[in-house]
């Protein structure tokens, strides 16, 4: 009898952990209200480091709402989030949530905004006024423009456009991402089928990349760009443009930041790495972004981006996630996981109120982040 007891029991287990797992599965982007009592428990639990199971995502049907809370979300702007709509990223990478559905995970967590990021159109401004008027109001959305050839490359009538969407949310211009020449030069031409698939569609005399400097200075035609860039405003918010320095090589992301800085524009190195520019880039007033989409991944990523931190000072940097792919925790549940991780290698909270909340504010344009008031 006991053995059957136990059996009993053992298949009563079962049944219940696969219960929770197909609840797991179908509460994507539902929060704790999908999720039940398991995530809100795990929520809650004080832990300095994620555990390695807390993101392990499908890339097949993609991210589930862990439902996180951390006081870094509290007031955070995510600069740096990939949502739909939008055509898939490198490498055929699909994004696995909405700008309207992002939007309501953020408010529920605390955040105060974040910007859409696009690499081939500048359709983010668009979006970020639809989510502000129709999906969540009160909530700072601003969209985010790379100069790549399907906006013309390095062209001002591009620029001139993103400006002019109604709400004037078009905030951040970044130089040449996915057809930057710096990648071209380093890129596979075997995999231009899932990377770049448009040069295979193009002429053979077509450009195959869009450059921004030689010889060791930005090319004129950048030059006027970032004078007229320094000069508009956007419509209706009337706001000032921020500049993003794109897939840049190191020599590059200097020559922008100190051009952009040179206008009295705001300047983010994107996602530079470790390279002998930082700390001039720093002193010219430069911010660098360290996406944390890798630190939530490995603890070596958490350790080399807490020495980035101690090395340059949080004062110059800005912590994003690249995340909102198929592939990647949903970018409240990355921050949250990327506070825990780097508090574990000795970062600070303070440190990460200026990384999150008040750097990207004042790379916006947007009054100072104060703790308890938000703002």
């Amino acid at each position: 009898m006991s053995v059957t007891r136990n059996m009993r029991r053992w298949r009563a287990f079962e049944i219940a952990a696969l219960t929770l797992l197909v609840l797991a599965q179908l509460g994507g982007g539902q929060g704790t209200q999908g999720l039940g009592v398991a995530v809100a428990s795990q929520a809650q639990a004080p832990q300095s480091q994620a555990t390695g199971q807390e993101f392990r995502v499908d890339p097949l049907r993609g991210p589930v709402d862990l439902g996180l809370q951390d006081p870094a979300l509290v007031g955070a702007i995510d600069i740096h989030a990939h949502l739909d709509p939008d055509a898939p990223g490198s490498g055929g990478v699909v994004r696995g949530i909405d700008a309207f559905d992002a939007a309501r995970i953020a408010k529920q967590r605390g955040m105060r905004g974040f910007v859409f990021k696009t690499h081939q159109d500048p359709a983010s401004a668009g979006i970020a006024y639809l989510v502000r008027k129709h999906g969540t109001p009160g909530l700072e959305i601003f969209g985010r423009m790379a100069q790549n050839l399907s906006t013309g490359g390095i062209n001002v009538a591009a620029l001139e456009h993103f400006t002019q969407i109604k709400g004037g949310w078009g905030r951040i211009v970044e130089m040449p991402t996915r057809d930057s020449e710096f990648r071209a030069r380093t890129e596979d031409p075997a995999t231009l089928a899932q990377t770049r698939p448009w040069i295979l569609l193009q002429q053979p005399t077509a450009p195959k990349y869009v450059s921004v400097s030689r010889n060791g200075e930005l090319l004129p035609e950048v030059k006027h760009f970032l004078g007229v860039m320094a000069k508009l405003r956007t419509v209706d918010s009337n706001g000032r443009l921020a500049l993003a320095t794109g897939h840049a090589s190191p020599e590059e992301h200097l020559l922008l930041a100190r051009e952009g800085r040179r206008l009295g524009m705001q300047v983010v190195l994107t996602h530079p790495r470790e390279i002998p520019q930082l700390e001039e880039a720093a002193k010219l007033g430069a911010y660098m972004e360290i996406t944390v989409g890798a630190v939530v991944r490995n603890a070596t990523a958490a350790r080399d981006a807490a020495g980035w931190i101690r090395r340059i000072g949080a004062a110059s940097i800005i912590l994003s996630t690249d995340c909102g792919q198929m592939s990647n925790p949903l970018p409240s549940d990355c921050i949250a996981l990327a506070a825990r991780a780097l508090r574990g290698h000795g970062v600070t909270d303070r440190e990460l109120d200026l990384m999150l909340k008040e750097n990207p504010a004042k790379l916006l344009g947007l009054a100072p982040w104060t703790r308890g008031g938000g703002r």
